[in-house]
């Protein structure tokens, strides 16, 4: 019999790689968190750290005691960031390692859904304190590295005497001993942070950082300070034009050719992409930068490019970045597809986007805290009145407490259009991203969306419900001044 050694070879690629995966235990995060109790926390890990979004990876619910216990799958060292509501936090986490720690949070951003722009987060204290653990280490250092921006930045940047600039950094590394060959995520995120600061003294000179901190074989996509260097370092780098990148071969190659293959080779011509990793990254990056500059650049061309990426690259986390940038840049676009939902309405019945097809649809999302939103309700009164045969207002409350909704509509009566609850549904939250009030979103009758965010009613939205209905006449303007 003639045994197939390929087949064989890669069906034992395939176990050892599965006995590996059993083979590791999960992170176990145990610990208290008082003001959850009976209620959700959610963990998230980054889908990569140049787009920085948050993907879900567990979820627990916390006891009446406060209490919770959870399991992380995870193979390396990571960020690691917990939710409660819309209020976040985080922690590094390392393989095998069982975390007991202590949440604790700031009240009065319990209950709002813009918390995280408030500056509201979870606070996270590890249990019992130990000075070599990562964390601690990490917070540490960072709480030194703040006191010393915030104190030496603007000297820096204006460029002071280099001997003084060396003698900050030498105070700075002898406390943080930098060991530039360790490649542990300790000493990679010390070496990186103070990299950024090497970046505001030599920005003028991006060769002689690229040879100190990027020409190298190690790429550390998960260490968070690394990640955050290379974005600074090469922030808008294709845009802004160098010798061997000019704006005509970003122009040919995106607008006319659409050639992957030229603009990638036009880049490697550059000194600080001449290593394939940095340059495929710098690719992803550059096109996600220019794919906001629409007067200039064909955002068809540009998604087309990055799907090259996700489909040519060897490199497989630059398939995930080029493919994660894909689905955020088409995200609530216009003419892309709405998000699908299944809300509730003050009656405990289910409503979904599905059942508004045929007519034009303003989502307005609001809360009983939001004056703005409330306010906003008086004018979008006059539109419903107006246009009701072909617009559907639907208002979505985002607060916490589901309750507030029934005594919200009982008290509003003159309010007679939809309302529903978001229902602490946080993946309808995020897909609509829904982190800042007022927000409204104008979907088409087809269920794609017009305009996110769609102008507020009193800037703007009267105009353009006029001019997509034209055989209505104007609505009559809301006396604002009244309330």
């Amino acid at each position: 019999m003639k045994i197939n050694v390929k087949r064989l070879s890669l069906l034992f690629f395939f176990l050892t790689q599965w006995i590996f995966v059993l083979a590791i235990k999960p992170v176990v995060i145990s610990g208290q968190a008082s003001f959850a109790k009976g209620n959700q926390l959610r963990f998230y890990f980054y889908n990569d750290l140049l787009l920085k979004e948050r993907v879900l990876c567990s979820t627990v619910n916390v006891s009446k005691e406060g209490d919770f216990r959870v399991e992380i799958p995870t193979n390396e060292t990571v960020l690691l960031t917990i939710a409660y509501n819309t209020t976040y936090g985080s922690i590094f986490i390392e393989p095998e390692k069982h975390y007991q720690i202590t949440l604790s949070i700031d009240e009065k951003y319990l209950n709002r859904i813009d918390a995280e722009i408030l500056g509201g987060m979870i606070k996270t204290y590890i249990i019992p304190v130990d000075t070599t653990e990562l964390n601690y280490k990490i917070n540490l250092f960072d709480k030194y590295l703040s006191r010393f921006l915030y104190q030496y930045t603007s000297s820096i940047y204006r460029g002071m005497e280099k001997h003084t600039y060396d003698s900050l950094i030498g105070l700075l590394t002898k406390k943080f001993f930098v060991d530039y060959e360790a490649i542990d995520y300790y000493s990679v995120y010390v070496k990186y942070s103070i990299a950024s600061i090497d970046l505001l003294y030599y920005h003028k000179d991006k060769e002689k950082l690229y040879r100190k901190y990027l020409d190298s074989r190690y790429i550390f996509y998960n260490n968070i300070a690394y990640m955050d260097f290379f974005d600074s370092f090469f922030k808008n780098y294709l845009y802004t034009g160098t010798r061997k990148i000019p704006h005509q071969i970003l122009y040919e190659n995106i607008n006319i050719n659409r050639d992957y293959y030229k603009l990638l080779d036009a880049m490697g011509k550059e000194p600080v992409l001449v290593n394939e990793r940095i340059r495929e990254m710098v690719f992803i990056k550059g096109l996600g930068e220019l794919y906001e500059l629409e007067d200039e650049f064909n955002r068809k061309n540009i998604l087309y490019l990055l799907s090259q990426m996700n489909s040519v690259s060897k490199f497989e986390e630059h398939q995930t970045m080029s493919n994660n940038l894909i689905k955020y840049l088409t995200k609530l676009r216009t003419a892309t597809k709405a998000p699908d939902f299944v809300l509730k309405d003050v009656y405990n019945s289910s409503v979904s986007l599905s059942d508004f097809k045929g007519r034009y649809l303003y989502l307005h999302f609001f809360s009983t805290y939001c004056e703005d939103c409330i306010r906003e309700m008086l004018i979008l009164k006059s539109v419903h009145e107006k246009y009701k045969d072909s617009l559907q207002i639907v208002s979505i409350m985002v607060d916490f407490e589901q309750a507030n909704l029934y005594h919200f509509v009982n008290s509003h009566k003159e309010f007679d259009w939809t309302f529903l609850h978001f229902g602490g549904n946080y993946s309808f939250i995020d897909a609509y991203s829904v982190y800042g009030l007022p927000l409204g979103v104008l979907i088409d009758s087809q269920g794609k969306i017009v305009s996110y965010p769609a102008k507020s009613p009193n800037q703007g939205l009267l105009k353009q419900f006029f001019d997509i209905f034209p055989m209505l006449e104007t609505p009559k303007q809301v006396d604002r001044n009244r309330y």
